[in-house]
């Protein structure tokens, strides 16, 4: 190397330099990276405030067509459809007189077993064993007649009215759907489980008026 040295005096110079030139093209090298690291990351934030911009804009914009289109949402009150409807109100009566005509029964035998009781207290001082034992069968028989007779009767009401309940429901359900896919509405909701809604959206009256036109 001392031989180079003294042919090239510029040798040691030119190494000198060579090595400030790695250490520059080092720091270069980390500069890059980290400049495109950043810009890669910059690209990356980039590409996402874009996306999500695209999305909104499809959210927004899908909002303003159906918003374009009219509501497709509606709202509708069943207690009233069958309560108001001529098909409910028949249905009304029908239960009505039913449960007349077995409280009256019931009322006839609550009637005997009060005769029996009262007769019980106030005569069973001078009553017969045998009298006394008799009427007292017959009292506590009774009591469990009504007993099962009043067990039957709810059983027969319940599923009367549940029978009627279920042609009227099932007849408005038919009204509401058709309703439904004639004028878009992707959901009807049953009124009294809603807070607030606009009247334009209630089809209760629409849906009583197909009801009692059938």
């Amino acid at each position: 190397s001392s031989a180079l040295e003294k042919a090239c005096p510029d040798y040691n110079l030119t190494i000198y330099l060579n090595s400030i030139a790695v250490k520059k093209n080092k720091k270069i090298r980390r500069l890059f990276m980290k400049i495109f690291k950043k810009t890669v990351l910059s690209l990356r934030i980039a590409l996402f405030l874009v996306l999500a911009a695209a999305a909104v804009s499809i959210i927004f914009g899908c909002g303003s067509a159906h918003a374009a289109a009219g509501p497709n949402i509606a709202v509708v009150n069943m207690q009233a459809v069958v309560a108001q409807s001529n098909q409910g109100k028949a249905a009304q009566s029908g239960l009505k007189a039913l449960y007349n005509k077995y409280n009256a029964e019931l009322m006839g035998m609550r009637k005997h077993i009060a005769s029996l009781q009262a007769d019980l207290k106030n005569n069973g001082s001078i009553m017969s064993a045998d009298e006394k034992a008799k009427k007292t069968r017959e009292f506590e028989t009774d009591i469990t007649n009504f007993q099962s007779e009043e067990k039957r009767i709810q059983g027969v009401m319940t599923q009367k009215r549940y029978e009627l309940l279920k042609t009227i429901v099932d007849k408005a359900s038919g009204i509401i759907e058709s309703m439904a896919k004639k004028d878009g509405y992707i959901i009807v909701i049953d009124k009294p489980g809603v807070v607030y809604n606009e009247p334009s959206i209630d089809i209760t009256n629409r849906v009583l008026i197909q009801m009692n036109a059938k």
